[in-house]
Parts: structure tokens; sequence; C-alpha cells
């Protein structure tokens, strides 16, 4: 085959986020001389993913949002499958409004696929009204886990596709939790960090309320905020209401997450609904104690003793108490490196990248030989 097979996917804005690092982590592992991806999106961002798309040789479509310009989105993306001969259309998403988009791709000959990458959304309404199109509108449906899968498609058939890491790149460095230290002028008290985009869903009110109690308990502690989002002038303020402008630090976008990972000595993680976040697959990998909500799908525990829940609906008191104790319990200082990567825990979990990746290559392959 002199030209490669070009994978169209449909995703909001390609943002630093679970689910764009988990498509973006797919693609660097794609041999690009065979499988290719372009994207629509309807929004673009500061330090998004777009330059880095066009550099590794895919092609990116900028369509205004469905819910704003509907005939426009939905003629442009029918057209852009046609003319440019998509056989293999996938849409990431966590709803089903986006059905009369596949639906498009459909029409214009293309075989669909829907990602689900949540187990909820506010708009659940119209979500409803959604799932009525999507049996018809996608020809396959993939999930990133058992919760996510029955929200979109109900007891329809589904194959659940693990959010995958690079589980090597988030072994444990020393080095790496140096750095961070030494960037931030970091002392040798405990260090809780969250890697969230500041989005409702990931409750970072609630974690600033932890924090909070944290410092009582642990004065020298110092907390981080990984992330942005529209949110990040509300969360600044509630910083700054709650007396913690000097131990809370906010981060922003970072390309270096995986080394606040070696730095962190718990990771903090009161989301209130999720699909599966990678951030907590790549967590373990780097041997990191994890306190996370038991809203969570509990098939993002992959390792043994790593990881620990609690309810969001608990005082945020109790949440401090828990994490203090994991965090005291650890080594320090150089000890630290007896952290180790759960490897073959998180492999046979089905969260290996490179055994993904074939799996993938092999399916657009059947699937373009088919269309």
């Amino acid at each position: 085959m002199s030209e490669p097979i070009r994978v169209l996917h449909i995703v909001g804005a390609m943002y630093p986020g679970g689910m764009e690092n988990f498509i973006m982590n797919l693609y660097e592992k794609m041999d690009r001389n065979k499988i290719q991806f372009d994207f629509v999106v309807h929004m673009r961002k500061q330090n998004d993913y777009v330059e880095t798309i066009k550099e590794m040789g895919g092609r990116v479509y900028e369509l205004p949002r469905l819910t704003k310009k509907p005939i426009a989105n939905l003629f442009n993306l029918y057209r852009i499958v046609k003319n440019n001969h998509y056989r293999i259309v996938i849409r990431h998403t966590s709803n089903a409004l986006v059905a009369p988009q596949l639906m498009a791709a459909r029409i214009a000959g293309a075989y669909t696929i829907c990602h689900s990458h949540n187990e909820t959304d506010p708009q659940k309404t119209l979500h409803k009204m959604g799932k009525l199109l999507m049996g018809i509108a996608s020809k396959e449906n993939f999930a990133c886990s058992q919760r996510a899968a029955k929200w979109m498609f109900g007891n329809k058939t589904c194959r659940v596709i693990h959010n995958a890491i690079h589980i090597k790149r988030f072994t444990y460095q020393f080095e790496a939790a140096d750095k961070i230290r030494r960037e931030f002028h970091l002392k040798e008290g405990h260090v809780y960090g969250n890697v969230a985009n500041f989005i409702a869903s990931k409750n970072h009110c609630y974690l600033l309320a932890i924090y909070k109690e944290l410092s009582k308990l642990d004065p020298d502690a110092r907390f981080f905020c990984l992330g942005d989002g529209s949110l990040r002038a509300e969360i600044e303020a509630e910083r700054k209401r709650l007396g913690l402008e000097d131990k809370v630090i906010l981060t922003g976008i970072r390309k270096d997450a995986q080394d606040f990972l070696s730095c962190f000595d718990v990771l903090i993680f009161p989301s209130k609904f999720e699909g599966l976040p990678l951030t907590l697959i790549e967590a373990q990998a780097a041997g990191l104690p994890c306190l996370i909500s038991d809203t969570i799908t509990s098939d993002v525990i992959v390792t043994s003793g790593l990881v620990e829940t609690a309810s969001i609906e608990a005082e945020p008191r109790a949440w401090a108490q828990k994490a203090f104790q994991m965090a005291s319990a650890l080594h320090t200082g150089p000890e630290r490196e007896k952290r180790k990567c759960q490897y073959t825990s998180i492999a046979k979990a089905g969260y290996d990248m490179d055994t993904l990746a074939k799996w993938y290559e092999a399916f657009f392959r059947k699937i373009y030989a088919m269309n």
C-alpha cells in the first residue's frame, strides 16, 4: 500500500486531557507509513496538540460547534468524509449528542465508531435523545470501561478499549522528582498533587478543602494542581479565600507530568465522575499511592496496595487524615527509589500501549479491507 490508511477522529478539541492524551499516545505508537490519524475539532486552544499532529503528518479540520451551527457542522463533516474518502471515522465523546455527526459520516460512506469516554454527563436528557439515533449512526461501539459502555450504549454490544499508556515512561525516577523539587524550591516536606483539567467533574474546590485540612496536619507539605481550564479563576479565588496561596501551586499544563508523578508522595483524586482516568493508570505505573473517590470505576485499580478510595460525601478532613497516613507510610529522601512500577500487573490488566497499538493497527487494516 503506497499511501497510509487515514483514520478520521472527531474530538471537541485536541487539548491535553485524559481522552486526548490517550489518542495522542496511540497515534505516537502507530506506524505512520501504514496508519495516519486526521482530526475534526470545533475549538482551538493555546498549547493544544494541533501543531504536533501536523508535524506527525496528520490533518486537522476545524468546524463550528454542532450545538451552535448544526447544519454547517454536519454538511461540512459530510463533505470532508466524502471528498477525502475516509473509510473509518471515530467519534470520541462523553455523551450521545454527537450521534448526528456519526450519521453524517456513515451516509458519506464511512465505517463509524463511537468511543465512549465517560460514565455520565450533565446533559442527561439530550443524551437520552441522542442514544435513539446512536444505534443507527454507530457501526461499532467502543468504551473505556464497562460503566462507560452502559452509559452510552445500554445493553448493546460494545468493545471495552482500555486507556493504555506507555508504562515504562512513567516508572519512578529519583532524578525527575529531584528536578521538580529544585524547580519549585521544595524542602523535605511531603508533596501532594492532582493532575486534571479545571472542569466541574474534577471537583477542585473540594480538593482545595482537603489541601486546607492537610496543611494543618502536615504543615511542611506543599500541594500541586496540574492542569488548566475554564474554572481556573474560580479555583484561584478559592485558593486565596482559604489562605493557601503560598502552599498550593497551580502549574498550568505541563509536558513533564510524569516527573511530577515521581515527585508526589500521594495523588489525591476526588472526581465527581469519570470514565477511566488515564492519570490513575500513569500514577500506578510510577508506584505512586493514590487516594480516589469511590465514584470512580474499580476498573482503574490495576495494582496491589497503591489505591485507596473515599467518599466525596465525607468531610474533607477525613480525606486529609487518610492522605497524611499514606504519605507518612512512605520512605523519604533517596529511599523513595524503593517505589516500584508494577509493570506486569498493569500490562496484564490491558493497559500496555504497545500491545494496544498492534491491536488497533490490525483492526484498522481489517475494516479498511472490508470497506
